[in-house]
């Protein structure tokens, strides 16, 4: 059995399945109900950003973190023709961020909607400017907002890197910069971005977008050392295939030399060794989020944490 699983991660490696599938870790769709823990209460009086909260895994960290007590700040640019088009694949739009931010506000009304481009240093000034208005302070900035374009490494032109980059790097170095003093006037707090495990490992046909979350882990860990004398601590969460609109998307899934979702689950699910299910739910991604912005994460900085359904269990180290 265990041949067998390695021989499919290597012919799925090769035809650039696996990294494909690390991507649902971007602008999404709306999370369910699925493996939700219960309201505790335990980020009550916290007060958090997240970006790329319009869809998927940003909403769901916003609905969890409302349901635990925080008060929410979503940004979103919610702007389909503000980043380069993808075939097969948009970010979100302004009815999806406003239905977004209707839910959140009917879980807790401490909840602000803010649009803004988390490549503009303007825009991220002011998100934290509005939040401790609104909130009185900020306690948790979470850097999700992301963006992917589907090319091979060859093939792959300045607007694919540039666009990527700015977005997926950029942004949450710019998220991190702007919320950092924040966190400082409040003796602490969380910084927390997303990557993916497609920044835990080498993936063709994956271009910018491989290298722009392997970078994410790298200016985590460099924030986490440098801001840790402040009890900032700065994690990143590295998800495997989330159920999402990006995942999902016609893009996504021709990039992966397949023609529907049923195709796509059926090469995933062998790499996912918990249970027998081939995605995630973003829900999942959320409650690792409520974790590390809560005391229980307190102690935990620097890390990468794979919330994969055991995939990262084939990394060699």
């Amino acid at each position: 059995m265990t041949d067998q699983i390695d021989t499919t991660r290597r012919s799925l490696l090769t035809s650039g399945i696996v990294g494909a599938a690390a991507t649902g870790a971007g602008l999404a769709a709306a999370s369910g109900a699925f493996a939700q823990t219960a309201p505790s209460g335990t980020l009550e009086g916290k007060v958090a950003l997240v970006t790329g909260a319009a869809r998927g895994i940003g909403r769901s960290i916003a609905e969890e973190y409302a349901r635990h007590g925080a008060s929410v700040a979503m940004l979103d640019i919610a702007d389909p023709s503000a980043v380069p088009p993808v075939d097969g694949f948009r970010i979100a739009n302004s009815e999806e961020f406003d239905a977004a931010f209707e839910t959140v506000r009917s879980i807790n009304p401490n909840t602000a909607q803010i649009r803004g481009d988390v490549r503009s240093e303007e825009d991220l000034d002011e998100a934290v400017s509005e939040a401790i208005s609104r909130f009185g302070g900020l306690d948790v900035a979470v850097a999700n907002a992301g963006y992917v374009r589907w090319h091979g490494f060859a093939e792959g032109r300045e607007l694919d890197w540039k666009s990527v980059l700015d977005v997926n790097v950029w942004g949450v170095a710019n998220k991190f910069r702007a919320a950092t003093p924040a966190l400082r006037r409040r003796g602490g707090g969380r910084l927390i971005s997303i990557s993916s495990i497609g920044g835990r490992q080498g993936v063709p046909g994956n271009g910018a977008y491989t290298s722009s979350k392997w970078a994410v882990i790298g200016l985590t860990k460099q924030a986490a050392i440098e801001l840790g004398p402040d009890n900032i601590t700065v994690n990143a969460i590295a998800p495997g295939p989330v159920d999402t609109p990006m995942y999902r998307s016609e893009g996504q899934i021709a990039s992966m030399g397949l023609s529907t979702a049923a195709e796509q689950d059926a090469a995933i699910n062998p790499l996912l060794p918990v249970g027998d299910r081939p995605v995630l739910d973003p829900v999942e991604i959320a409650n690792t989020a409520v974790f590390l912005a809560g005391e229980a994460g307190g102690s935990i900085s620097g890390a990468s944490l794979d919330v994969a359904l055991g995939y990262n269990a084939f990394y060699t180290s």
